[in-house]
């Protein structure tokens, strides 16, 4: 790592993590200090991606404060005492050193987000970007837009230019033959809004108000119609001059399809012909007559040659302007509707305020990038010299140019030894699908490509080891993706996929590869819901067969709606699935009852809303007569068919005036048995309540119309289960790897621009002061005049790139067994046609040595070992929830915030530090769990630095003191928070509690002084537990302050 700045460009599977953690520690390591972290910030994507890294640093860390390092760390710590020169003692007691420092100090441990680090800054400079004192940042984005749409609906019939602007929105949606529903129209159009490369533009069009819009669709309508009549009347003229010379268009070459048709249908103010066809081709060739005709009919023509030519030039100039003036029309109303919308959101972060997170590379591109670097650290509080930044074919060109200033400062200043900071890149531009999130391929692929970083040395490796794959998958990647980047119309793209691709094997003789191009005659219509899950269930069967367990199967599709269609047929063929929607919450039969019974609640009045509860209450009990049981309760007032379902009494038309939203939802719950067993969609339901209730408006309408807006995305996190069959789009594969992966709908094109846009720099003076318009990006923009047919190419390429990428992280997931499905299809009749990825494949299998068969419906090519050649993992058994606790509701607690704490007394502030302390306390059963909790004391929004540091330090002085630490790495079996359950139905609960060979240790934390009734209450846990039948005890207090230990006889 002598080099400033290390590039690493990292393959699939190829240990990024490893030698990121491995870089990273190397750094901590070469320090003279033990608290190098301090200068060091390390940047990644998503909070998992943090985690994993913050664990695998703090594991490697902790194995090396041992005297025998497990020997698959052996290389790494070889990597440090190599770099450091340290013999094994020293490394020892430096890993001791930074390991303690670190744990003491986790606070500064800087391994976070990207959006973690401009909150940092963003907080810092807020009153230098005029942000609200205090504002809170906006996660919630669909959120955000749904209020701004409602609110946008809510002025219609108010704001007549509004009005007529919706009114036209809905118009243009019924002719484009789209939803009729305007509100889901507002919502896709407003998700423009959240996407880092519309936020630019976006800002430049809030000052316009629908009145501009119009004007400007004035002013191009009349531009528009100009062109039509010059070119029209052309036409007509020459139509006049063909007529005086006795030619009709079936006199010239191609007599009913000759080129003189165009003259015919332009004069009829048709326009339709593109200028690259034959007929406007042949008018400026002249080609116009053939050798067989007659000389007078030749000569009459040969008099017309030059004005044809003529008006063919005039067409093909015009045509362009003609038809990007028509596309600018067509999208001006959504434009129009999209600025309203980005205008209430302005409103809504005033109000409220907040900042949306889309907005934090935005705000800091435009404020604090120019700010010099040293100025940003003296505000910040910190000065990093090690930058390490992960996945950086994701990072955007905002996000990097605003980490520059840092990152520059850092290399480029030296110190008085001669010493830089560092910077590290890893990332891997094959695996960039998020382009559509603001990921920058190019930009990768820049700093990939130039010798120097900041007037610096850059050094670069490739990983070239895949750590994942048998030899066959691996092989198979190389080859395949060599082979499809010959299709890519980029060098730059083409060249990465031909230098930067192939990876090395690890000699694991394995892996197995099959083909299946399913026989057309099976889809109809391009209907492919029915052909693929059932063929995509023979596969489960077969990789079974070879001998996997379903849960060690995934199935990766492209969209929800694929995945759907294939986990529904997978279930009724009783497989089981966990897939995306089956884990969505309102899926649950449950949270569907409480459902419909809070919208009841809200609207008593309405019918139609009692029998959708009757009606979920029934699906859920599961009742034989559903239709008896809805005829003879429909006409019950509410309270009574409250208390007819519930068994008791209960008030459910006041339950949500007399208490909280989340205590009302909990108490109805309970009240309808929907908790005698456990389900996490549920509590996840529960806990949306308990999260909406922090908001300002915190009523049971606004919550429902929040539920509607998050019902069709909320869902639990996926957990592995050995005996389901795991689907998911390939998106949320990324950084994922199984033994077995299903590709089916493997027939995509190579290149698709229909969902894509581009912003068009145009003329303020022509168009009406707009300097930019927002037009679809289609294969005729490259017949527009310029820049449109660059704009065009470079889309169409990076279109090529996202399609290649996504089947690259497809197929790179898998670890032995890769089953590909794709629709078969014949070679396109020109040459010259881009072909589809089925296509592709099929020119590629019948270049490989793939062996391959026929049978009905489909022909199938292999390659590879089909039998396992791994050992299956054991798994650890599941841990089953057994009991959904409730709150008890007649001493309900209610949770302070940080401020409302400033008005606590010093002892009621005193007992809320205590019980957290104690919550901590409960998470660590021993010593390997404290850099977990140290992590969720890190993470908890309502503490500062110092009470975080203090609750840390806490922690780890019990854990490490000599009178303390005997407790924290005991072999006997450890509970914390035990409830022993009285006879007279109260609890007692005990704060640690081992069980070790019938022997019970008794052990209870306390803050402040010592005070009998201390003893008195281990004496009774005692006399609790020697009830049970229990007879060797040894009771502890331990005072947390001083780290007293009274033992208690």
């Amino acid at each position: 790592m002598n080099a400033p700045t290390t590039f690493y460009s990292a393959s699939a599977g190829s240990g990024k993590t490893f030698t990121l953690a491995r870089d990273y520690l190397t750094r901590l390591f070469e320090s003279p200090t033990h608290n190098a972290y301090r200068n060091i910030l390390a940047v990644t994507f998503t909070n998992k991606a943090v985690a994993e890294m913050k664990e695998r640093v703090l594991e490697y860390l902790f194995e090396f404060t041992k005297e025998l390092i497990p020997e698959s760390l052996s290389a790494v710590a070889n990597h440090i005492q190599e770099k450091t020169g340290l013999d094994d003692e020293a490394f020892r007691l430096k890993a001791q050193n930074i390991h303690n420092r670190l744990l003491h100090d986790y606070s500064a441990f800087d391994i976070v987000t990207i959006d973690a680090f401009n909150h940092r800054i963003l907080r810092t400079f807020s009153r230098d970007l005029k942000l609200p004192d205090g504002f809170e940042v906006e996660l919630d984005v669909n959120n955000l837009i749904a209020k701004a749409v409602h609110k946008v609906i809510a002025r219609a019939g108010e704001d007549k230019e509004l009005t007529d602007l919706l009114i036209s929105f809905s118009l243009f949606k019924i002719n484009e033959g789209k939803s009729w529903d305007i509100e889901y129209d507002l919502m896709k159009v407003g998700e423009l809004i959240a996407q880092e490369n519309h936020y630019s533009h976006l800002e430049l069009l809030k000052s316009k108000s629908p009145k501009d819009f119009k004007s400007l669709q004035k002013v191009l309508k009349q531009d528009i119609e100009d062109i039509e009549n010059h070119l029209a009347s052309a036409a007509a003229m020459l139509r006049e001059k063909a007529a005086s010379l006795n030619l009709t268009a079936t006199d010239f070459k191609g007599g009913s399809r000759s080129p003189f048709n165009l003259v015919v249908k332009t004069s009829q103010g048709d326009l339709s012909v593109k200028p690259d066809t034959a007929s406007v081709k042949n008018l400026l060739a002249g080609d116009l007559y053939t050798a067989k005709m007659d000389g007078s009919t030749r000569a009459s023509i040969e008099e017309m040659e030059e004005d044809l030519s003529a008006f063919a030039k005039a067409y093909q100039e015009n045509w362009g302007m003609f038809s990007f003036k028509q596309d600018v029309i067509k999208n001006l109303v959504p434009l129009s509707v999209l600025n309203e919308i980005y205008q209430e959101i302005e409103n809504i972060k005033n109000d409220e305020k907040i900042v949306p997170i889309y907005e934090f590379n935005g705000l800091l591109a435009r404020e604090v990038k120019n700010q010099p670097a040293p100025f940003i650290y003296e505000r910040l509080g910190e000065r990093y010299k090690h930058f390490f930044i992960d996945e950086f074919q994701d990072t955007s060109t905002m996000q990097w140019e605003n980490m520059e200033p840092l990152v520059s400062n850092a290399l480029q200043q030296e110190t008085t030894s001669g010493k830089r900071g560092s910077l590290m890149l890893v990332g891997d531009a094959k695996q960039s699908i998020y382009r559509w999130r603001g990921g920058d391929l190019d930009q990768f692929l820049k700093l990939l490509n130039v010798p120097q970083l900041f007037m610096l040395e850059k050094k670069q490796e490739s990983l070239a080891f895949n750590w994942r794959s048998y030899d066959n998958i691996i092989d198979f990647n190389n080859s395949f993706f060599e082979f499809y980047s010959d299709y890519l119309e980029n060098g730059a793209y083409q060249e990465l996929y031909q230098k930067h691709l192939k990876q090395k094997n690890r000699k694991r003789p394995g892996g197995f590869i099959q083909i299946d191009f399913l026989d057309k005659a099976n889809f109809q219509d391009d209907e492919d819901a029915g052909i693929y899950p059932t063929h995509v269930h023979d596969l489960v069967l077969q990789a079974q067969g070879n001998g996997f367990a379903l849960g060690e199967i995934c199935i990766l599709v492209r969209t929800n709606k694929q995945g759907n269609e294939i986990a529904n047929y997978l279930i009724s063929q009783q497989i089981a699935v966990v897939s995306g929607d089956s884990l969505l919450v309102q899926h649950s039969l449950k949270v569907q009852v409480l459902d419909s019974l809070m919208r009841l609640l809200n609207n008593p009045e309405q019918q139609e809303l009692k029998f959708d509860f009757l009606l979920a209450y029934a699906r859920y009990i599961q009742m034989d007569d559903v239709a008896s049981f809805v005829e003879s309760n429909k006409n019950l007032e509410l309270d009574k068919l409250l208390n007819e379902v519930c068994g008791e009494e209960v008030d459910g038309v006041s339950a949500f005036a007399k208490a909280s939203l989340f205590q009302s939802a909990e108490l109805l719950s309970f009240k309808l048995g929907l908790n005698k067993e456990p389900d996490t969609r549920l509590q996840t339901f529960l806990n949306l309540i308990h999260e909406f209730e922090m908001g300002k408006d915190v009523s049971l309408s606004a919550f429902l119309e929040y539920w509607d807006i998050k019902r069709s995305s909320l869902s639990v996190p996926a957990m592995h289960d050995r005996d389901a069959v795991q689907i998911m789009t390939i998106h949320k594969s990324k950084g994922l790897e199984f033994p077995v992966i299903i590709a089916p709908h493997v027939d995509s094109p190579l290149m698709d621009t229909k969902r894509d846009q581009a912003w068009i720099p145009v003329s303020d003076q022509e168009f009406h002061s707009f300097k930019e318009v927002l037009i679809p990006v289609k294969k005729d923009l490259a017949l527009y005049p310029e820049p449109l047919p660059e704009v065009y190419h470079i889309q169409a390429q990076k279109s090529q790139m996202d399609h290649i990428n996504l089947l690259y992280v497809a197929f790179t997931r898998c670890r032995e067994q890769l089953y590909i499905a794709c629709k078969e299809k014949p070679e396109p009749r020109n040459s010259a046609s881009s072909p589809s990825q089925s296509q592709l494949l099929k020119r590629f299998v019948l270049s490989q040595d793939f062996s391959s068969h026929s049978a009905e419906g489909y022909e199938r090519f292999l390659s590879g070992i089909e039998i396992r050649k791994s050992t299956p993992k054991e798994e650890q058994a599941a841990q089953i929830i057994t009991e959904q606790i409730r709150s008890n509701e007649s001493k309900q607690i209610e949770v302070s915030t940080k401020k409302g704490m400033l008005w606590a007394t010093g002892r009621d502030a005193s007992i809320a530090s205590g019980n957290r302390l104690h919550y901590y306390l409960s998470l660590v059963k021993n010593a390997d769990d404290v850099p977990a909790v140290l992590d969720i004391i890190e993470k908890e929004s309502d503490l500062n630095n110092e009470e975080k540091h203090s609750f840390s330090c806490s922690i780890m002085e019990l854990v490490t003191h000599k009178k303390t630490q005997a407790f924290f790495n005991s072999d006997a079996e450890v509970f914390t928070e035990k409830a022993l359950l009285l006879d007279d139905g109260s609890k007692q609960i005990i704060d640690r509690l081992h069980i070790d060979q019938g022997k019970i240790t008794i052990i209870d934390f306390k803050t402040g002084e010592q005070r009998e009734e201390h003893v008195y209450q281990v004496q009774r846990y005692q006399k609790t537990l020697e009830e049970i039948g229990y007879n060797k005890f040894e009771t502890y207090l331990i005072y947390t302050d001083d780290i007293e230990v009274v033992a208690i006889s």
